[in-house]
């Protein structure tokens, strides 16, 4: 190691309390060791966290994406025409109108995210009942899998924060007792016997 090296190390050694100074007390000690076991805890946790609760939701809601999948179809429908999109919105409403598998024609209304013109073509999706209905998301499983991990791994950190919290206001008050004990026994010493 190197002289600058070996110097940035001890005083990052002496920021976070590893040093050999004999002004840190045994509840220093303790909070900087316990800080370190909560901070490699939390990078525990969390790869795990990732792998159980994500990789669960994400095969549980890719297979039901699927079944949704399985139950819709899609079909190519003619635009008859369009209504006013409202200004708030990015949609416009269509009317529709398409050939059933059984060879019979339907028609319904369709809620666009481009602009269509009437005799436009569009890819619609149908459920088991011939309505139309919204497409089957590719980004359901991997959105909501992201998600609850987010949320696991938030919850984690506040329940390890909240024991970094009461482990340190816990070691204050015992330096704080202390540190009124070394007072008393100082004034017994030094103050004055008038």
């Amino acid at each position: 190691m190197t002289t600058g090296s070996a110097n940035m190390y001890r005083r990052t050694c002496r920021r976070v309390g590893l040093d050999r100074n004999p002004m840190r007390r045994r509840e220093d000690r303790v909070q900087t060791g316990c800080a370190a076991c909560l901070a490699m805890l939390f990078l525990v946790v969390v790869p795990l966290l990732a792998v159980l609760i994500g990789g669960s939701v994400y095969r549980e809601q890719s297979a039901a994406v699927q079944a949704e999948r399985a139950r819709m179809h899609e079909v190519e429908a003619t635009v008859v025409e369009t209504g006013k999109a409202p200004l708030y919105a990015p949609i416009m409403p269509v009317h529709v109108r398409w050939r059933a598998a059984d060879g019979t024609e339907r028609d319904g209304d369709y809620q666009s995210t481009v602009v269509l013109e009437p005799g436009a073509q569009v890819t619609i999706w149908l459920d088991d009942t011939q309505r139309i209905v919204e497409p089957p998301s590719s980004t359901q499983a991997l959105s909501k899998a992201v998600l609850l991990t987010a949320g696991a791994v938030c919850l984690t950190l506040l329940a390890l924060l909240c024991c970094y919290a009461l482990l340190r206001f816990e070691l204050d008050r015992r330096r704080l007792r202390q540190w009124e004990n070394e007072w008393v026994a100082a004034d017994l010493l030094w103050g004055s016997h008038g």
